[in-house]
């Protein structure tokens, strides 16, 4: 069995790196101009692409999130990010105003992951195609995609418009 200790030890590095996100993010695209954001190069996403996947899959893990840690064991619905962001509309939002909602939006959860402690990192759902998964799992899931995201950006040049 994990310790409470080793279960924070093991979550820090996680919020960290999941509340640094948004600046990357913005590192990554600082001095674009609206055009080029929106530009896909030959064969890859745009930085709106990909910003409108973060989002979407951000709504739908924060939203798994709350769940765990509002309810016993609660059921966790599969999504498809893509679909999600097409009803959102996030690939044609303003960069710039969908990437502050991001922030604010991630900040919130942090905040929320923080003051939850280890007793709510063991937390649990029933997610209905990948079965049971801690906050820890889920967390653990989307560090790593939006890790994986945020170097996608960081090598994207601005394409000239």
């Amino acid at each position: 069995m994990v310790r409470d200790d080793e279960m924070m030890q093991e979550a820090r590095p996680l919020l960290n790196k999941l509340a640094g996100i948004p600046a990357r993010i913005s590192t990554a695209v600082a001095g674009w101009s609206d055009a080029a954001l929106h530009q896909a190069p030959q064969g890859q996403w745009s930085a709106a692409d990909i910003l409108a996947h973060i989002r979407a899959s951000d709504d739908i893990v924060a939203y798994r999130i709350y769940m765990i840690l509002a309810r016993d064991n609660p059921p966790l619905p599969a999504f498809d990010e893509r679909r999600w962001a097409e009803v959102a509309g996030y690939q044609g939002a303003d960069f710039r105003a969908s990437l502050a909602v991001y922030a604010a939006r991630r900040a919130e959860v942090v905040n929320m992951l923080q003051r939850a402690g280890p007793a709510g990192w063991a937390r649990t759902g029933v997610h209905e195609t990948r079965g049971t998964l801690s906050i820890t799992d889920i967390v653990s899931a989307l560090v790593e995609h939006e890790e994986e995201h945020c170097a996608q950006l960081e090598v994207l040049h601005p394409p000239p418009v």
